[in-house]
């Protein structure tokens, strides 16, 4: 070939020849891999005619030692060498350090292994022998696909912080006004008040008034009420001294006194009985309580944040709460919408899940198809952010690549999305498929009721835990996807 030298493995650059590179973005540095030294030389060389900074390694344990000593961003790694292959250290290149590209280097014959290595996770072949050009575009290929990656995380980095309050990610005008309302809060003691449907978010909210305050130093203290029995919730909440009652053999503080100095968080509060809302709410006015079997009372300083599902005005009229306990709690209201009324919050949820999932790291799992984010936006969602977090948790698991298809939703254990929760007419399967299905709607109703209590649940329906918990595992329900917060 004219004005070149050819040489085994690749073509020798003359000075005058084009150089050609973008951009070079973080970590522009190259470690090249191959046991022959004059291939490793011309590499290096071209390498560094194309601005990058280059090393060499004679075979792989040299590679990983230099690989451990310093920062790649790409490495030049031939095929066969002698000892441990070119393969087998891609592999290891990809578990240990995935976030630098590898080229395979390979010559005749021995494509079929590099399309190979290519599943595996190379970034690009070469075949020997290669030109000059066909190095650096290909080392432009990857260093720009870099460029572009680390971009695009930017852009996400700052759209996610745009959206951002707290542990939460909103875009949506409602939840982007809790936003505004719980920073405004978030250094007043007054009691708060958040209501919302089952799995909405109200322990993050309430952790975000807690965090973005004054008492952020001190302990964040949660109680859900419905899970504690009624003749356990006394103690629990106000403690007990030494003999108190039978069993009491030491002397334990409540609840209430964990939190001095930060924040009671009091999930499901109209669970709470008529007589101890009576005792509680002499603790939010003496701003003192009391332990049980004890007439000494202990300064307690904290806020209080209540959460409930239910109307609580319609508790009072009913009995079933005290009013002047209500107008306490009750100071300021926080109304959080349900899921299905903010589905343009569901892609930056998704986002938000599979960035921090450890197995959906781990499996490189990092984006879902335009048909699977379609059928979650179209779906209603009725447990809410919880729910969503338990359908993206199955689909995770059950992902075989790097894209979560609409296929990996729609497992027998759960409802296909975009189906309706209740038998339509005219019914179309067999009477034990539509007894099934009804069943589904009568347990799933059952369990937001009682948000995701399963004794209560079982006692409602008239039936033991054992028999209710059997029917949940056999129709795919999840009770976590029903509990508060």
């Amino acid at each position: 070939m004219p004005g070149r030298e050819r040489t085994e493995g690749v073509v020798a650059m003359p000075a005058s020849a084009a150089v050609v590179r973008g951009n070079e973005p973080t970590g522009a540095r190259v470690l090249v891999v191959d046991d022959d030294p004059l291939i490793r030389r011309q590499l290096q060389s071209l390498c560094r005619q194309n601005g990058y900074d280059a090393d060499a390694a004679p075979d792989a344990p040299t590679a990983l030692e230099r690989l451990r000593e310093r920062s790649y961003g790409l490495v030049l790694l031939d095929l066969m060498m002698p000892g441990r292959d070119g393969a087998s250290l891609l592999e290891e290149i990809r578990q240990r350090w995935p976030s630098v590209d590898v080229i395979m280097v390979t010559g005749h014959g021995t494509i079929r292994g590099a399309v190979e290595a290519m599943r595996k996770g190379a970034s690009d072949y070469l075949t020997k022998p290669f030109s000059p050009e066909e190095l650096a575009l290909a080392m432009q290929r990857v260093f720009d696909r870099r460029r572009l990656l680390e971009e695009i995380q930017t852009l996400r980095d700052q759209l996610a912080e745009r959206y951002r309050f707290g542990n939460m990610v909103s875009r949506n005008p409602r939840m982007r006004e809790v936003f505004r309302l719980v920073a405004s809060l978030a250094n007043a003691d007054v009691t708060v008040l958040i209501t919302g449907e089952s799995g909405t978010g109200k322990e993050l909210v309430a952790r975000a008034l807690h965090e973005q305050g004054r008492r952020r130093g001190g302990p964040f203290v949660p109680l859900n009420c419905a899970a504690i029995p009624d003749n356990l919730l006394e103690s629990e909440l106000f403690g007990y001294e030494k003999g108190a009652f039978t069993g009491a053999t030491s002397e334990r503080a409540g609840k209430i006194e964990a939190a001095h100095g930060g924040t009671l968080f009091l999930d499901e509060v109209e669970s709470i009985p008529l007589a101890m809302q009576s005792k509680l709410l002499r603790v939010l006015e003496q701003r003192a309580v009391e332990r049980l079997g004890s007439n000494r009372q202990i300064h307690v300083d904290m806020r209080i944040v209540a959460a409930t599902n239910e109307n609580l005005a319609e508790c009072v009229a009913q009995g079933k709460m005290r009013e002047d306990f209500y107008y306490r709690i009750a100071v300021v209201p926080i109304a959080l919408p349900p899921l299905r009324e903010r589905s343009e919050d569901i892609p930056l949820l998704v986002t938000e899940y599979l960035e921090r999932h450890p197995i959906a790291r781990e499996k490189k799992i990092t984006r879902i198809s335009d048909a699977a984010m379609a059928a979650l936006m179209q779906y209603d969602w009725p447990g809410n952010i919880r729910e969503l977090w338990n359908v993206l948790e199955r689909a995770i698991v059950t992902c075989e690549g790097e894209c979560m298809d609409h296929v990996d939703f729609d497992r027998p254990s759960s409802r296909r999305l975009g189906e309706s929760r209740d038998p339509q007419w005219p019914w179309e399967g067999s009477l034990r498929e539509f007894l099934r299905a009804t069943e589904f709607s009568y347990i799933q109703e059952l369990l937001r009721r009682f948000s995701g209590n399963v004794t209560r649940a079982a006692r409602h329906a008239g039936i033991d835990q054992a028999t209710l918990h059997r029917k949940m595992r056999e129709l795919g329900i999840d009770a976590a996807a029903f509990r508060r917060g």
